[in-house]
Protein backbone atom coordinates (compact mmCIF):
# COMPACT_ATOMS: atom_id res chain seq x y z
CA UNK A 1 0.00 0.00 0.00
CA UNK A 2 2.23 2.91 -1.21
CA UNK A 3 1.27 6.57 0.39
CA UNK A 4 1.56 9.30 -2.50
CA UNK A 5 1.84 13.24 -1.55
CA UNK A 6 -0.95 15.04 -3.18
CA UNK A 7 -0.92 18.51 -4.39
CA UNK A 8 -3.45 19.67 -2.04
CA UNK A 9 -4.54 17.77 1.09
CA UNK A 10 -7.24 15.34 0.47
CA UNK A 11 -8.56 12.35 2.65
CA UNK A 12 -7.92 8.87 2.65
CA UNK A 13 -11.35 8.23 1.47
CA UNK A 14 -10.03 9.88 -1.86
CA UNK A 15 -7.79 6.78 -2.86
CA UNK A 16 -6.56 4.50 -6.20
CA UNK A 17 -7.31 0.75 -6.17
CA UNK A 18 -5.61 -1.17 -8.37
CA UNK A 19 -5.78 -5.03 -8.92
CA UNK A 20 -3.69 -7.70 -10.67
CA UNK A 21 -5.63 -11.03 -11.74
CA UNK A 22 -4.57 -14.07 -13.83
CA UNK A 23 -5.26 -13.85 -17.75
CA UNK A 24 -4.11 -17.17 -18.57
CA UNK A 25 -1.00 -19.37 -17.72
CA UNK A 26 2.68 -17.48 -18.74
CA UNK A 27 1.04 -14.32 -19.65
CA UNK A 28 1.20 -11.29 -17.98
CA UNK A 29 -0.97 -10.06 -15.04
CA UNK A 30 -3.80 -8.42 -16.21
CA UNK A 31 -4.20 -4.55 -13.99
CA UNK A 32 -7.70 -3.52 -13.40
CA UNK A 33 -7.58 -0.05 -11.98
CA UNK A 34 -10.71 2.23 -9.90
CA UNK A 35 -12.24 -1.42 -8.40
CA UNK A 36 -14.20 -1.23 -5.09
CA UNK A 37 -13.20 -1.88 -2.02
CA UNK A 38 -12.44 -5.86 -2.00
CA UNK A 39 -11.39 -5.89 2.11
CA UNK A 40 -14.50 -7.18 2.78
CA UNK A 41 -13.68 -10.23 5.06
CA UNK A 42 -10.50 -9.76 7.86
CA UNK A 43 -10.89 -6.01 7.71
CA UNK A 44 -6.70 -6.20 7.64
CA UNK A 45 -5.92 -3.99 5.09
CA UNK A 46 -8.86 -1.01 6.28
CA UNK A 47 -7.64 -1.16 8.93
CA UNK A 48 -3.75 -0.84 8.46
CA UNK A 49 -4.99 1.97 5.80
CA UNK A 50 -6.99 3.84 8.96
CA UNK A 51 -3.60 3.88 10.53
CA UNK A 52 -1.53 5.73 8.13
CA UNK A 53 -3.69 8.31 6.71
CA UNK A 54 -7.20 7.93 8.02
CA UNK A 55 -9.11 11.43 8.26
CA UNK A 56 -11.18 10.25 11.25
CA UNK A 57 -14.22 11.72 10.04
CA UNK A 58 -16.27 9.16 11.45
CA UNK A 59 -14.99 9.84 15.06
CA UNK A 60 -15.09 13.66 14.68
CA UNK A 61 -11.22 13.15 13.85
CA UNK A 62 -10.09 11.50 17.24
CA UNK A 63 -9.20 9.17 15.05
CA UNK A 64 -6.97 10.41 12.61
CA UNK A 65 -4.68 8.71 10.51
CA UNK A 66 -0.50 9.67 10.91
CA UNK A 67 -0.86 11.30 7.39
CA UNK A 68 -4.47 12.00 7.22
CA UNK A 69 -4.25 14.72 4.20
CA UNK A 70 -1.58 11.51 1.85
CA UNK A 71 -3.28 9.91 -0.59
CA UNK A 72 -3.57 6.03 -0.95
CA UNK A 73 -3.37 3.59 -3.87
CA UNK A 74 -4.40 0.41 -2.81
CA UNK A 75 -2.46 -2.59 -4.65
CA UNK A 76 -4.33 -6.06 -4.43
CA UNK A 77 -3.85 -9.34 -5.97
CA UNK A 78 -6.92 -11.16 -5.63
CA UNK A 79 -6.02 -13.85 -3.29
CA UNK A 80 -5.69 -13.11 0.38
CA UNK A 81 -2.24 -14.73 1.44
CA UNK A 82 -0.40 -15.24 -1.92
CA UNK A 83 3.19 -14.01 -1.85
CA UNK A 84 4.27 -14.88 -5.35
CA UNK A 85 1.31 -12.18 -6.46
CA UNK A 86 3.07 -9.29 -4.72
CA UNK A 87 5.53 -8.92 -6.99
CA UNK A 88 2.90 -7.81 -9.75
CA UNK A 89 2.17 -5.33 -6.83
CA UNK A 90 5.56 -4.17 -6.89
CA UNK A 91 6.04 -4.06 -10.81
CA UNK A 92 2.21 -1.77 -10.77
CA UNK A 93 3.91 0.37 -8.30
CA UNK A 94 7.38 0.66 -10.73
CA UNK A 95 5.14 1.56 -13.53
CA UNK A 96 2.87 4.20 -11.81
CA UNK A 97 5.65 6.03 -9.44
CA UNK A 98 5.50 8.81 -11.45
CA UNK A 99 1.82 9.00 -11.81
CA UNK A 100 0.56 8.68 -8.08
CA UNK A 101 4.12 10.40 -6.88
CA UNK A 102 4.43 7.29 -4.68
CA UNK A 103 7.02 8.14 -1.84
CA UNK A 104 6.55 5.49 0.78
CA UNK A 105 4.97 1.78 0.38
CA UNK A 106 3.82 0.10 3.57
CA UNK A 107 3.89 -3.93 3.23
CA UNK A 108 1.63 -5.42 6.38
CA UNK A 109 2.51 -9.19 4.98
CA UNK A 110 5.64 -11.42 4.64
CA UNK A 111 6.30 -15.07 5.78
CA UNK A 112 8.66 -16.25 8.96
CA UNK A 113 12.13 -17.88 8.40
CA UNK A 114 14.44 -15.22 10.32
CA UNK A 115 18.40 -15.12 9.11
CA UNK A 116 18.01 -18.37 7.83
CA UNK A 117 14.83 -17.50 5.26
CA UNK A 118 16.66 -14.45 4.06
CA UNK A 119 17.97 -14.51 0.49
CA UNK A 120 19.39 -11.18 -1.83
CA UNK A 121 18.04 -13.46 -4.69
CA UNK A 122 14.49 -13.71 -3.13
CA UNK A 123 12.30 -12.38 -6.42
CA UNK A 124 10.31 -10.14 -3.59
CA UNK A 125 13.60 -8.63 -2.19
CA UNK A 126 14.90 -8.23 -5.74
CA UNK A 127 11.39 -6.17 -6.09
CA UNK A 128 11.70 -3.97 -3.11
CA UNK A 129 14.99 -3.02 -3.82
CA UNK A 130 14.62 -1.88 -7.33
CA UNK A 131 11.58 -0.01 -5.67
CA UNK A 132 14.08 1.38 -2.72
CA UNK A 133 16.81 2.57 -5.56
CA UNK A 134 13.34 4.69 -7.32
CA UNK A 135 13.36 6.63 -4.39
CA UNK A 136 10.46 4.94 -2.68
CA UNK A 137 10.56 3.82 0.83
CA UNK A 138 9.42 -0.13 1.67
CA UNK A 139 8.53 -0.70 5.20
CA UNK A 140 7.55 -3.82 6.35
CA UNK A 141 5.86 -5.36 9.70
CA UNK A 142 8.82 -7.52 11.61
CA UNK A 143 6.56 -10.17 12.04
CA UNK A 144 4.74 -11.86 15.08
CA UNK A 145 6.39 -14.97 15.93
CA UNK A 146 8.46 -13.50 18.93
CA UNK A 147 9.76 -13.03 21.40
CA UNK A 148 11.68 -15.70 20.42
CA UNK A 149 14.95 -14.81 18.93
CA UNK A 150 15.49 -14.96 14.57
CA UNK A 151 12.11 -15.04 14.51
CA UNK A 152 11.62 -12.10 11.58
CA UNK A 153 9.78 -11.85 8.35
CA UNK A 154 12.75 -12.57 6.25
CA UNK A 155 11.40 -9.20 3.98
CA UNK A 156 11.70 -7.36 6.61
CA UNK A 157 15.39 -8.05 6.92
CA UNK A 158 16.96 -6.71 3.94
CA UNK A 159 19.26 -3.28 4.23
CA UNK A 160 17.53 -1.35 2.24
CA UNK A 161 14.21 -1.36 3.21
CA UNK A 162 12.65 -0.18 6.99
CA UNK A 163 11.12 -2.54 9.40
CA UNK A 164 8.79 -2.33 12.15
CA UNK A 165 8.53 -4.07 15.65
CA UNK A 166 5.06 -3.78 17.70
CA UNK A 167 5.33 -1.51 20.77
CA UNK A 168 2.66 -0.90 22.90
CA UNK A 169 2.18 2.35 26.02
CA UNK A 170 3.11 1.87 29.20
CA UNK A 171 0.42 0.70 30.84
CA UNK A 172 -0.82 -2.05 28.70
CA UNK A 173 0.16 -4.93 30.77
CA UNK A 174 -2.14 -7.46 28.78
CA UNK A 175 1.07 -7.71 25.28
CA UNK A 176 3.79 -6.44 27.59
CA UNK A 177 4.55 -7.73 30.49
CA UNK A 178 8.17 -6.54 30.13
CA UNK A 179 8.40 -3.10 28.70
CA UNK A 180 7.36 -1.50 25.90
CA UNK A 181 8.13 -4.18 22.96
CA UNK A 182 4.86 -6.46 22.82
CA UNK A 183 6.01 -10.01 23.62
CA UNK A 184 4.54 -11.30 19.98
CA UNK A 185 6.49 -8.58 17.94
CA UNK A 186 9.41 -10.92 15.91
CA UNK A 187 13.07 -10.19 17.07
CA UNK A 188 15.81 -10.34 15.46
CA UNK A 189 19.58 -12.03 15.65
CA UNK A 190 21.88 -10.92 19.09
CA UNK A 191 24.69 -8.94 17.58
CA UNK A 192 23.71 -8.85 13.93
CA UNK A 193 23.93 -5.92 11.89
CA UNK A 194 21.47 -6.75 9.67
CA UNK A 195 19.13 -8.68 10.99
CA UNK A 196 16.95 -6.64 13.59
CA UNK A 197 14.15 -4.60 13.31
CA UNK A 198 14.79 -0.84 11.88
CA UNK A 199 12.59 0.75 15.23
CA UNK A 200 9.58 -0.07 17.25
CA UNK A 201 5.99 2.11 16.30
CA UNK A 202 2.77 1.83 18.32
CA UNK A 203 1.11 -2.23 17.54
CA UNK A 204 -1.11 -3.52 20.55
CA UNK A 205 -4.09 -1.93 20.91
CA UNK A 206 -4.23 -0.08 18.06
CA UNK A 207 -8.05 1.44 16.92
CA UNK A 208 -8.71 2.40 13.49
CA UNK A 209 -10.99 2.05 10.70
CA UNK A 210 -13.48 -0.90 10.24
CA UNK A 211 -14.34 -2.64 7.07
CA UNK A 212 -17.82 -3.11 6.23
CA UNK A 213 -17.95 -7.11 7.57
CA UNK A 214 -14.44 -6.93 8.95
CA UNK A 215 -14.82 -7.92 12.77
CA UNK A 216 -11.62 -10.13 13.57
CA UNK A 217 -8.71 -8.71 12.20
CA UNK A 218 -5.61 -11.36 12.78
CA UNK A 219 -4.85 -14.45 15.70
CA UNK A 220 -3.46 -11.86 18.40
CA UNK A 221 -6.94 -9.76 18.93
CA UNK A 222 -8.54 -10.59 21.97
CA UNK A 223 -11.75 -9.38 24.13
CA UNK A 224 -9.96 -8.12 25.85
CA UNK A 225 -8.31 -5.48 23.11
CA UNK A 226 -11.52 -3.97 22.88
CA UNK A 227 -11.58 -2.97 26.60
CA UNK A 228 -8.12 -1.62 26.42
CA UNK A 229 -8.73 0.26 23.67
CA UNK A 230 -12.19 1.76 24.57
CA UNK A 231 -12.68 2.29 21.28
CA UNK A 232 -14.54 5.87 20.45
CA UNK A 233 -15.19 8.24 23.32
CA UNK A 234 -18.93 9.04 23.76
CA UNK A 235 -20.44 11.43 21.93
CA UNK A 236 -17.41 11.79 18.85
CA UNK A 237 -18.72 9.30 17.11
CA UNK A 238 -19.57 6.05 15.62
CA UNK A 239 -18.03 2.94 16.85
CA UNK A 240 -19.04 0.88 14.08
CA UNK A 241 -16.99 2.44 11.92
CA UNK A 242 -13.92 1.70 13.86
CA UNK A 243 -12.34 -1.72 15.54
CA UNK A 244 -9.16 -2.63 17.41
CA UNK A 245 -6.27 -4.72 16.17
CA UNK A 246 -2.73 -5.60 17.55
CA UNK A 247 0.10 -6.41 15.77
CA UNK A 248 3.38 -5.46 13.79
CA UNK A 249 1.00 -5.00 11.18
CA UNK A 250 -0.40 -2.06 12.59
CA UNK A 251 2.91 -0.53 13.62
CA UNK A 252 4.31 -0.60 9.98
CA UNK A 253 2.27 2.15 8.48
CA UNK A 254 2.82 3.92 11.95
CA UNK A 255 6.15 4.00 10.49
CA UNK A 256 5.23 4.72 6.89
CA UNK A 257 2.60 7.34 7.26
CA UNK A 258 5.27 9.14 9.55
CA UNK A 259 7.46 8.98 5.99
CA UNK A 260 4.36 10.56 4.37
CA UNK A 261 4.85 13.58 6.76
CA UNK A 262 8.70 13.73 6.57
CA UNK A 263 8.85 13.76 2.68
CA UNK A 264 5.67 16.89 3.12
CA UNK A 265 8.42 18.66 5.31
CA UNK A 266 10.80 18.07 3.17
CA UNK A 267 9.39 18.92 0.10
CA UNK A 268 9.54 15.51 -1.15
CA UNK A 269 13.30 15.43 -1.66
CA UNK A 270 14.76 12.57 0.67
CA UNK A 271 15.65 9.29 -0.45
CA UNK A 272 14.94 6.24 1.57
CA UNK A 273 18.62 6.29 2.95
CA UNK A 274 18.00 9.61 4.57
CA UNK A 275 14.74 8.74 5.53
CA UNK A 276 15.82 5.63 7.10
CA UNK A 277 18.69 7.36 9.06
CA UNK A 278 16.52 10.30 10.38
CA UNK A 279 13.77 7.74 11.61
CA UNK A 280 16.84 5.88 13.36
CA UNK A 281 18.58 8.79 14.95
CA UNK A 282 15.68 10.29 16.61
CA UNK A 283 13.94 7.02 17.65
CA UNK A 284 13.78 6.67 21.68
CA UNK A 285 15.73 4.47 23.67
CA UNK A 286 13.58 1.62 25.19
CA UNK A 287 13.77 0.25 28.55
CA UNK A 288 12.88 -2.90 30.44
CA UNK A 289 10.65 -2.72 33.33
CA UNK A 290 13.59 -3.96 35.27
CA UNK A 291 15.11 -0.88 33.71
CA UNK A 292 17.75 -2.34 31.83
CA UNK A 293 18.15 -1.05 28.01
CA UNK A 294 16.52 -3.22 25.16
CA UNK A 295 18.85 -4.18 22.72
CA UNK A 296 19.02 -3.66 19.18
CA UNK A 297 18.02 -6.93 17.86
CA UNK A 298 14.65 -6.48 20.00
CA UNK A 299 13.71 -3.26 19.29
CA UNK A 300 16.25 -1.63 16.69
CA UNK A 301 17.33 1.93 18.21
CA UNK A 302 13.87 2.93 19.86
CA UNK A 303 10.49 4.17 19.51
CA UNK A 304 9.27 5.69 16.65
CA UNK A 305 9.25 9.40 17.34
CA UNK A 306 7.38 11.20 14.45
CA UNK A 307 7.27 14.46 15.77
CA UNK A 308 10.96 14.43 16.30
CA UNK A 309 11.93 13.13 12.30
CA UNK A 310 9.66 15.40 11.23
CA UNK A 311 11.21 18.51 13.05
CA UNK A 312 15.27 16.78 12.19
CA UNK A 313 14.15 17.22 8.26
CA UNK A 314 12.91 20.81 8.57
CA UNK A 315 15.80 22.26 9.63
Amino acid sequence: MPWALPAKASPWQSSTRASTERRKPATKPLFVEGLADTDTSSGHGTHVAGIAAGAGAASSGYYQGVAKDASLVGIGTGDTIFILWALAGFDYLLDHAAQFNVKVVNNSWGTDGGSQAWDPNDPINKATKKVHDRGITVVFAAGNSGPDPDTMNPYAEAPWVISAAAGCYPQDTVHCPDGLLTDFSSRGVEGSAQFHPTLTAPGAHIVSTRAITGTTLNILDAPHDLQQCGLVPSGLGNVAYYTCASGTSMASPHVAGTVALMQQAAGGKLNPDQIKKVLEQTARPMTKNDGTPFALWEVGTGYLDAYAAVLAVMR
